[in-house]
């Protein structure tokens, strides 16, 4: 926790600079004194006539707008809507206007945003206040502050029972705590069921606590909901805090996304859902024990347990240069 703590007090240090890398000064460095990558991506690939539909469920922190951006540009994936929790780092209306900065940047299509309104359940912890203002602060995009998104008129539950009915093989990517799809789950199970299934990066099982009670935050932002979607019928690939390597990937060294999330000292710069959204496009880079899963609720939030066989899927390993190769594809290919 301590740690954590002194990453808060980076970033707070950090703001002015970051304001002035969104305002679009170049040859910023981080701590090490390598040069962020200057520039524009080049035009995302054509999608793919099959390519898989996708609902990617975000807190919207820099990790997950590299992992977004990455979705939005893979030619075997296609994004159909956003959705934001309430539970989550980042919100609505912050988050309505941050992914359109996001989409502008990497030269994507458009795509909707829904936002959350279920609020977490009893045993949730909220994320600590200034990894938001950091959120906000260092995507390292230049910024639209005037405010102009608007969201989609559908709640983000509504969104995800629409999507679900209308597509076949639609797979959630979640990248945040579960609110909204347990939500989905309650008050339409039978369209819930219609998901194909859900990659997400959540929890813990083996290593260390991320704080005191807190195994992991993704899940400790709404444990309830985690277990809800666990015991759902929708398989579910879970990949856990302890399996993603550490630091920004080399696969990242590109203009646009190579800036997202460098300044501050959070631990979003490890870029766990990036890895989260690679392995859903390449599956063989992982490997993992099937089961069924509980979720601590009460010592040390979000810590998983297997309980017995079925067809839920908690990642032990990633293999770290097919990843990598996998973001490389998508960001400096060309």
């Amino acid at each position: 926790m301590k740690d954590l703590m002194n990453g808060f007090k980076k970033t707070v240090a950090a703001l002015a600079i970051v304001a002035l890398l969104a305002s679009g000064c170049a040859g910023a460095s981080d701590d090490d004194g390598d040069l962020f990558v200057e520039g524009r991506l080049a035009p995302a690939a054509a999608k793919d006539p099959d390519a898989v539909p996708v609902v990617v469920d975000s807190d919207l922190a820099p990790d997950d707008l590299v992992a977004l951006a990455y979705l939005l540009r893979h030619p075997r994936v296609r994004v159909l809507a956003v959705t934001v929790p309430t539970t989550g780092i980042v919100t609505c209306p912050a988050g309505v206007d941050l992914v359109g900065d996001l989409v502008r940047a990497v030269r994507a299509d458009p795509v909707p945003v829904s936002c959350g309104r279920t609020p977490r359940g009893a045993h949730g912890v909220a994320f600590p206040s200034l990894w938001t203002i950091g959120a906000l602060t260092d995507s390292g995009l230049e910024r639209d502050l005037a405010g102009t998104g608007r969201p989609s008129p559908q709640p983000a539950d509504r969104t995800l029972a629409t999507l679900a009915r209308e597509h076949d093989d639609l797979v959630v990517v979640a990248l945040g705590p579960m609110t909204e799809l347990a939500a989905t789950l309650r008050d339409d199970p039978a369209s819930y069921a219609r998901i194909d299934r859900v990659v997400a990066m959540t929890g813990i099982v083996e290593g260390a606590s991320q704080g005191d009670g807190i195994g992991e935050w993704n899940a400790a932002a709404d444990p309830d909901a985690l277990a809800e979607v666990l015991d759902g019928p929708v398989p579910l690939t879970v990949v856990p805090h302890e399996v993603v390597p550490l630091g920004p990937p080399a696969g990242k060294s590109a203009p646009v996304v190579g800036q997202i999330g460098v300044l501050s000292s959070m631990p979003s710069p490890r870029f766990w859902d990036l890895a989260t959204s690679a392995l859903f496009t390449v599956p063989e880079a992982g490997k993992g024990v099937s089961g069924t899963w509980s979720v601590d609720l009460d010592d040390d939030l979000g810590r998983l347990s297997r309980t017995g066989e079925g067809d839920d899927t908690v990642v032990t390993s990633l293999d770290t240069d097919r990843l990598d190769a996998a973001y490389a594809e998508v960001f400096i290919a060309e």
